[in-house]
């Protein structure tokens, strides 16, 4: 049987508190979009309809070149093989079904706000032949917790951390204090970003628009429905919105959903004030340039390594210690 563990910060209460406290901001956190296992599974469809992953094979080539260099750099012994945010886990997947087939020693954790996510990807790796100790379902903002847990579950076995497909859901600075929380001396963090594939005469704006119909689709606007309705919010809204704009001066995806009126309510003993010319944020998605991100990690203190980045400039992979 799977060792799972719950933190407190994805309990009832603490789901509470943090709705109340998202309204409060006109918006949605990120983690609101996936903790049901509905909604995991409306993400799951809308991942693989419109991530251009399953349609092209660069997306495939630079996972493959980071799993093989990552293979041929570790040492001899056990690594532990720790999937944060893991989604449904194929990354991770492929990932150890690389090292092993190189006679390479896992112990393995999924980490995801979802429990759902995290047994599917545990399952997944523990039937490929992956060690166990562990996983974890949690609010990825929980950077202390985390940093212990990790130190508890890993034995002080080298450390090797995938954070793949997240990047753009979180502020840049949400994403600094959780790397500055978790990495410790000998750890390598593989990071990939989806990225606003600009060059070859293709300027930002363009290639935003270019982007677009990846999140602006039936799909992604149905699972961003699913969270107004789990929070009972849909009949105060009008349909959410897909539009271009920006997070903390970064170019951004960002779903909005007008308020229908501005008559007060009350929810979860709280009364609530909506402004119907302030729409309420659910989503956004950053895209940022490879020379862009570069830049934040290095100037936040981490040394940062461009491993793969896809023909077409829309993805890239880079190794953080």
């Amino acid at each position: 049987m799977l060792t799972i563990d719950s933190h407190p910060s994805v309990g009832e209460g603490a789901r509470q508190r943090e709705a109340i406290e998202s309204l409060r901001a006109n918006r949605i956190y990120p983690k609101f979009l996936y903790v049901t296992s509905r909604q995991a599974e409306l993400w799951r469809r809308v991942n693989l309809q419109h991530s251009p992953v399953h349609g092209n094979p660069e997306f495939a080539r630079i996972y493959r070149e980071t799993f093989a260099r990552m293979r041929d750099h570790l040492q001899p012994g056990t690594t532990h093989l720790v999937g944060l945010g893991c989604g449904t886990g194929q990354k991770e997947f492929e990932l150890y079904s690389c090292l092993k087939a190189r006679g390479r020693e896992a112990l393995f954790s999924a980490i995801d706000v979802s429990r759902d996510l995290v047994e599917e990807t545990a399952r997944k790796l523990v039937a490929a032949g992956a060690g166990h100790q562990g996983s974890l379902v949690c609010d990825l903002a929980e950077g202390a917790f985390l940093a212990d847990w990790l130190d508890r579950v890993g034995e002080n076995h080298p450390r090797l951390i995938t954070f793949f497909g997240l990047i753009p859901n979180l502020a840049p600075s949400v994403v600094i204090q959780l790397f500055r929380s978790i990495l410790r001396t000998g750890d390598i963090l593989l990071v990939s970003a989806h990225l606003a594939p600009v060059g070859a005469g293709v300027g930002l704006a363009e290639a935003m628009r270019r982007v677009l119909p990846q999140y602006d689709n039936p799909e992604t606007l149905a699972w961003l429905g699913a969270a107004l309705e789990e929070m009972e919010l849909k009949d105060r809204l009008e349909a959410p919105e897909m539009k271009i704009g920006e997070i903390e001066g970064v170019p951004a995806f960002v779903a909005t959903a007008r308020w229908k009126s501005s008559e007060p309510f009350e929810k979860w003993g709280h009364r609530f004030l909506p402004k119907p010319a302030e729409p309420l944020q659910i989503f956004h998605s950053l895209r940022y340039t490879p020379t862009v991100f570069e830049n934040m990690l290095q100037q936040a203190g981490f040394r940062i390594e461009l491993l793969a980045l896809t023909t077409c400039r829309e993805e890239a992979i880079w190794a953080l210690r």
